[in-house]
């Protein structure tokens, strides 16, 4: 066996995904027909991993919950300018109400 279990370990996750270049396939193949541990590493792997599709469906819901977030964040923030008016707005109608009927007496 020429490359050690420990690559071989850290090679297994791409190559169970079909991510790896063709080098690293062709070599990983290798020493799983020369290492029974590493292919008992391997079957398990792949057994225990989640299937393409439910993958697909939470990157659909990750995507589903960000838009949601942001439209959240629009709603909030069209809410906070609203109080801000209207609570200048009520301040200036009552500091112009206090000087129509009380009068400012400037110094």
């Amino acid at each position: 066996m020429g490359i050690s279990c420990k690559i071989i370990e850290d090679l297994l996750p791409l190559y169970i995904d079909g991510v790896c270049s063709e080098e690293s396939k062709e070599v990983v193949e290798e020493h799983l027909s020369e290492c029974s541990r590493c292919e008992d590493m391997f079957r398990h792997m792949k057994s225990t991993c989640l299937p393409k599709q439910d993958v697909d469906v939470n990157l659909n819901e990750a995507e589903a919950l960000r838009d949601l977030s942001k439209k959240w964040n629009r709603k909030l923030l069209g809410a906070m300018i609203k109080g801000v008016i209207s609570t200048l707005l009520l301040v200036g109608g009552m500091l112009l109400i206090i000087y129509i009927f009380v009068g400012f007496k400037g110094a």
